[in-house]
Formats: C-alpha cells, structure tokens, sequence
C-alpha cells in the first residue's frame, strides 16, 4: 500500500468516526451494583446479569440461532471504547458488529473490539469466525480471563451499523447494553452486547 494509499484509508476512518459520533452522546457505563437504575425490570436485569455464556442461553430458547454480521474490519473505535482499551485518540482496531437473530427476531448487537491486531494477535482467529457465534469460541479457553460487566442505556440508533438493520422506527427505541473485557496473553478483547426489543418485549411480557 503506497503512502498515498495509507493517507487517504485514515481520512476515511476519521470521516466515518465522525459520523458515527454525530448521533452519539456520552455512555455512563455503570457496575453491577447500580443496575437498577439501567432498568427496574427484573427480567432486563437477569438477562443482562446473564454469566457465561449468553449464546447457549440464547440457543435454549432458539437452537437455530442466526449471526448476521453487520460489518467486520479495520476502523476508529468509539470514543468510550478507546478510553476503556487505553489507546490513542485515532488508533484503528478491528470491530465486529453482528446482531443474533432468534425465531425471526433481532435479539443482540454484539460489537467486538480488537486493538494491535495482526497475525500475531492471540484473537486473529476471530477474524476466520464468519457467521459463528463469538461466544461459542471465547468459553472454549478456560484461560481466557473477563472482567465483570458494567451497563449502560441508550437509544438504538446511536449504535453504529443497527439503524439500517432494525429500521428507523425500531432503531429509535431504548436498548440496555452490556460490556467486559475478555483478556489472552495479556491482549484485550472489549464485547459490548445489547439487548434488542425484539428478545426483551417478548421475555419481559
């Protein structure tokens, strides 16, 4: 890749970062102790408290669970989660936005981040996963390390990618979210996961 190359792929990162901030506002990501205020419905709250695995919970209630990736590739992560990983204003990663689909419903937008990635990452696997489920492959390694969650709420078309995939309408709802670090030799993997309307107003009705 010429220099010229290289200049013009990081205008157009920063272009697309900026597009993806316009809509967004500030997430205040809150620990466990204050998921009430995330929501006051105890169903929200068991399934975002959901440990281990959140894809065989999901299989349970739908063994045919769908991956429908949304986009997977280099880019600018969002501001909060370059803060989160500790790295430089700017710095691209590699990003995955799937939503999981069950019995026909969206049920939840999974956004993996991946700072430093090459080939001699310890998560450059992920990048063969095409339409697995990430969770699947993460609880395989029992030495695969993860932080508690912490919550936060926000309208559903601040996530990038979802609004074309739900629909204006759809995308205009309240989505509670979730994230943690996963850590593998020392390098962090960040999974945000939010829970859709179309999984939670059916489980909560």
């Amino acid at each position: 890749m010429s220099a010229i190359d290289r200049i013009n792929r990081i205008k157009g990162l920063l272009q697309e970062k900026a597009q993806h901030n316009v809509k967004a506002r500030p997430l205040f990501w809150k620990p466990a102790g204050l998921i009430r205020r995330i929501s006051p419905s105890r169903k929200v709250q068991d399934w975002l408290s959901t440990k281990g695995s959140l894809t065989a919970k999901l299989r349970l209630l739908c063994p045919d669970l769908e991956v429908i990736i949304l986009s997977e590739r280099l880019e600018i992560p969002l501001v909060n989660e370059t803060q989160s990983l500790g790295l430089q204003p700017n710095e691209a990663v590699w990003v995955r936005c799937v939503v999981l689909k069950g019995q026909g419903k969206n049920w939840i937008y999974a956004r993996t981040v991946i700072p430093n990635f090459s080939e001699t990452n310890p998560w450059a696997h992920l990048q063969k996963l095409g339409n697995k489920p990430l969770g699947e492959v993460l609880f395989q390694d029992k030495s695969v390390k993860r932080t508690p969650f912490t919550f936060a709420t926000q309208s559903l078309e601040t996530w990038p990618y979802l609004t074309g995939h739900l629909g204006a309408d759809t995308a205009k709802k309240t989505g509670y979210a979730r994230r943690s670090k996963f850590t593998q030799q020392g390098v962090p993997l960040l999974l945000t996961e939010v829970f859709l309307p179309g999984l939670l107003e059916e489980q909560t009705s």
